[in-house]
């Protein structure tokens, strides 16, 4: 029988293409099924009831195929379905929200349907680790140096962590990714000691992340597969606007800002127990470098790498193929 890979994401999605010529050339029967949630043409069914005959089963259907759980070896996760659109109305931005839920819903549960797969990542590791305060609280505990936090909708803890820095700068982000009509990103932001008292309402209105504004000599981003460990150095510090040494995604096609790195053992140690502990398989980490020191910020667990891999040659698809197919080994080396 075939080596069928269920991927649940987009066809545009340039990482489901390159990591299904790799799982090609690897093994030129297994076949990527790709299901996108949103398109037509693509059905779930899951069925149960009491009756002897009817007993509780899940198929896909793609394009007319139908495809039993039981016939799907692995399965890789990778669905960012877009939620604001700038044309749209309010109720359809309604519609489109709860249409999304119900497809979560369901898709949460198909990790007891196909609990005989290989996950990439495990649905219940990846939502729990999307939350930033267990984040930060498993890097400490793994003995990762995390930079000084205060999570809080209070404006009056918000104003205390300005006297905690050495400094006295600090940063805001938000604790989960915020899009803003027509395409645009919130970014990491310096913020101001009478940015409490100024936007009480606001801070009042939700928690965000309050973090001390790290003085870095350059940026990382780590990516895992099982235990192979990609380090990439980035070069923020040379870029002429300070938002950007700030946030350097802003500048993501600059390829001259890349370089292969190295990380300490211990660092390494340390970043795989985190992995490890997590319950992950994947996972994009960044980091800063501050002198010697390594300070962690956060784990992305479906997070973007093609762009590093084209410009400096990582194999990190052909690691992911590797695991859909069960054909990589645990005890691959993680330097």
């Amino acid at each position: 029988m075939a080596n069928i890979i269920l991927c649940i994401g987009s066809e545009e999605d340039p990482h489901i293409q390159e990591v299904n010529k790799h799982v090609k050339s690897l093994d030129s029967e297994a076949r990527v099924v790709l299901f996108n949630p949103l398109c037509g043409g693509h059905f779930i069914e899951i069925t149960a009831g009491n009756i002897s005959e009817r007993s509780p089963s899940c198929l896909v259907v793609v394009d007319g195929e139908r495809i039993p759980a039981d016939a799907i070896k692995s399965v890789w996760y990778r669905w960012k379905p877009a939620v604001l659109s700038a044309d749209e109305d309010l109720q359809g931005l309604i519609a489109k929200d709860f249409a999304l839920k119900e497809w979560k819903s369901v898709i949460r549960s198909l990790a007891s349907y196909l609990s005989h797969a290989r996950w990439l990542n495990p649905l219940a590791a990846s939502e729990l680790l999307n939350c930033k305060p267990h984040q930060l609280r498993l890097a400490q505990q793994v003995g990762l140096t995390v930079p000084k936090t205060t999570i809080t909708n209070n404006p009056a803890a918000v104003e205390k962590i300005f006297d905690e820095v050495d400094h006295g700068r600090v940063i805001f982000k938000s604790l989960t990714p915020l899009f803003l009509p027509p395409n645009k990103l919130l970014y990491t932001t310096e913020i101001t000691k009478e940015f409490p008292s100024a936007s009480r309402d606001s801070i009042t209105q939700c928690p965000a992340i309050y973090q001390e504004l790290v003085e870095r000599k350059s940026d990382l981003r780590i990516t895992v597969v099982g235990r192979k460990v990609f380090p990439v150095r980035i070069a923020s510090q040379i870029l002429e606007d300070q938002k950007d040494r700030l946030d350097w995604r802003r500048c993501q096609d600059k390829e001259e800002l890349f370089s292969e790195a190295q990380i300490s053992e211990q660092v390494k140690e340390r970043l795989l127990e985190f992995h490890q502990r997590a319950g992950l398989v994947f996972g994009a980490y960044d980091f800063l470098e501050r002198g010697e020191e390594v300070i962690f910020l956060e784990c992305n667990p479906g997070g973007a790498y093609l762009w590093l891999e084209h410009s400096l040659g990582l194999k990190v698809s052909e690691h992911i193929a590797q695991y859909l197919l069960n054909i990589i080994r645990e005890e691959t080396d993680s330097s």
